[in-house]
């Protein structure tokens, strides 16, 4: 009889344990789903520079010659504010120094309307054509100009035409060295100008001996075997609407955010043309009619967030993201 009591005490607890088991895995499960409903799909960025700010290898004419050339940067950008506001969006816009330093009242603009300030170097120089030196200071100059006329700290950073490679493995030193935080300056794949292949989808965080850097990519999709931005530039003028909204599903369904990015020349189709070769000229310029439609679809469809709002929402040591730590014997930013 004794002996009936205790194997059916142990059923009993067994079963008991079992169904705790299940109620904890079905809480994480729930709390696991209730975190990816609540996590922004979507990141929006201003790259705040105006038409002739090509590089230099699109025949972007030199520094010497920007004060002479007519400009449409204002107009551009105060279209893409109105558009923002319309669907309640708040964006990070990185400044090009030269743009803030002449027209600050677009700075004092965007930060009144809520959205992050960040910078873009100063001069537009592709980081793959200085030195640490040269970089360092064209950092410390755009980040001057920009806390200058916001009068708070500019914590993000982006490299023009995203030119940080295995050739810059100082870069995110560099960075966390000149106090910023936050980075959008990998693109996954190759292109013209740059490219840092890596796996890495989502934010994440690169360690360096100078501070962490939370690392932004620019996000890509497959698509007939190959991995392809949809998202910003060339590429969103180039495919149609309803292809760069079912690749954006895609990422969300995944849980991965995704990065948009645009520029103020897009919203004035009719501005000055740059002498360029046939495809850079395709490339620059094809179908810039179609942005505006594209981006309302956009914008009226998706959850945003800035960079600063994602750090503050998921900080390192609670990001789902991955943390990264770089090597010695490895490119910043791609450690183990």
């Amino acid at each position: 009889m004794e002996e009936q009591i205790k194997v059916e005490y142990r059923k009993q607890l067994t079963f008991f344990t079992l169904h705790l088991i299940g109620k904890m895995i079905n809480f994480k499960r729930n709390a696991a789903e209730k975190v990816m409903r609540e996590y922004p799909k979507s990141i929006f960025t201003i790259d705040v520079e105006d038409y002739f700010n090509v590089t230099e290898e699109r025949g972007e004419p030199p520094v010497s010659e920007w004060d002479s050339l007519p400009s449409i940067v204002e107009s551009g950008f105060m279209k893409l504010l109105a558009l923002l506001d319309t669907y309640q969006v708040q964006a990070t816009c990185f400044f090009l120094g030269y743009i803030a330093k002449k027209y600050p009242q677009l700075v004092k603009e965007a930060q009144k309307r809520g959205h992050e300030i960040a910078s873009h170097g100063m001069y537009h120089r592709l980081i793959y054509k200085m030195s640490r030196e040269e970089f360092a200071a064209d950092l410390l100059q755009s980040k001057k100009v920009l806390e200058d006329i916001s009068s708070e700290q500019v914590t993000a950073f982006r490299s023009p035409s995203f030119s940080f490679t295995e050739a810059t493995p100082w870069f995110f030193e560099t960075l966390a060295e000149a106090g910023f935080r936050a980075d959008s300056s990998v693109f996954p794949v190759k292109r013209d100008y740059g490219g840092y292949k890596t796996t890495q989808k989502k934010p994440y965080w690169v360690t360096t001996a100078q501070g962490r850097i939370c690392e932004f990519p620019i996000s890509v999709a497959p698509f007939c075997g190959k991995e392809i931005c949809f998202f910003g530039g060339g590429y969103l003028r180039l495919f149609p609407k309803r292809v760069i909204l079912a690749m954006h599903k895609k990422l969300e369904k995944e849980g991965i955010p995704t990065l948009f990015y645009i520029h103020p020349r897009e919203m004035e189709p009719r501005h000055p043309r740059i002498k360029m070769n046939k495809l850079a000229y395709f490339k620059s310029y094809v179908n810039l009619d179609t942005v505006p439609a594209k981006l309302k679809a956009i914008l009226s469809e998706n959850k945003f967030i800035t960079f600063r709002q994602y750090m503050e929402t998921y900080p390192a040591e609670k990001t789902i993201s991955q943390v990264v730590t770089s090597r010695e014997d490895a490119p910043k930013g791609e450690g183990e």
